[in-house]
């Protein structure tokens, strides 16, 4: 081999290595997350960010790892490196998206304008990239049903219903939930949320608002406590509502039933799940008082 060759071939493995280095390292940091070995997957993304600082898809799961967790600041450490993934590949739409979505449930913790402002301008720009992000649409309809004027917009909430319902019919039955239930219509809401159920039975939106609209109506309540008792079976789809929450759901439908053992049980499970989830713990001094 010729000399001024060999040393070329040299000179490009000497370069790939590092690249390859960082492939593997992203590769095993990749499968801690999707085993739920957060803690492992949170240390390996830290270091393939240290190493090499503009890379996005390390910045965009090192947030999702940190979002994993039950806390109250699980969002608010999530949220700079969503921005940061967003920021570094401003074309990647899912990037976008759950930048998006972790910013309105910033905003809707501590009614941040400039956070809620944000992740509605991320969610139009994933959509502007990919039409049929419909998990991009469900969160512009919650944003523009949910806020205030004169950000929120009930048109454009119903706009994007329409949106979803052309391209999934069981998500657009439950985005046309969404606004019966801010307009307060749950005997309308619970319907529809039967008929998207009907078409996909472990809907986990559908079967999280069911639940809900069983404690806000004081209606069908079994069928409530059933609903948050399969969503406890499955996985809890991201932006949605965890399992901590279904738990103090459940306690409250149980106590609407007046068992009041069932509904320690679950106030107590919802606890040892997220111990600061306040909720859950003013529910179980009541019970105490």
């Amino acid at each position: 081999m010729h000399l001024y060759l060999r040393v070329g071939l040299v000179t490009l493995l000497l370069i790939l290595s590092p690249i390859r280095a960082v492939a593997g390292a992203f590769e095993d940091a990749l499968e801690h997350y999707k085993l739920k070995r957060y803690p492992e997957a949170r240390l390996a993304f830290e270091k393939i960010i240290a190493q090499e600082p503009s890379n996005a898809a390390a910045s965009h799961y090192l947030g999702m790892t940190l979002r994993q967790r039950a806390d109250d600041r699980a969002i608010e450490d999530a949220l700079p490196w969503l921005a940061k993934a967003a920021e570094l590949d401003p074309k990647n739409a899912s990037y976008l998206t759950l930048f998006g979505i972790a910013s309105l449930q910033a905003a809707g913790k501590t009614r941040s304008v400039s956070d809620a402002t944000r992740g509605r301008d991320a969610i139009i720009r994933a959509i502007e990239l990919e039409p049929n992000n419909l998990d991009a649409r469900e969160a512009l309809l919650q944003f523009y049903a949910s806020a205030p004027w004169p950000i929120g917009s009930r048109t454009k909430a119903k706009e994007q219903a329409e949106a979803i319902a052309q391209r999934n019919p069981t998500r657009g039955l439950f985005a046309h939930v969404l606004i019966k239930t801010t307009e307060k219509k749950y005997d309308e809401a619970m319907v529809l949320c039967e008929k998207s159920l009907e078409q996909n039975p472990d809907f986990y939106p559908a079967l999280a608002e069911l639940g809900r609209l069983s404690i806000a109506s004081g209606a069908k309540l079994d069928r409530g406590l059933t609903a948050l008792q399969r969503c406890l079976k499955l996985e809890v789809p991201f932006g949605q509502v965890a399992h901590p929450l279904i738990h103090f759901r459940i306690g409250t439908l149980h106590l609407k039933l007046n068992d009041k053992i069932a509904a320690r049980a679950a106030f107590t499970t919802a606890l040892q799940l997220d111990p600061k989830l306040k909720r859950a713990a003013d529910a179980l001094a009541k019970l105490d008082s």
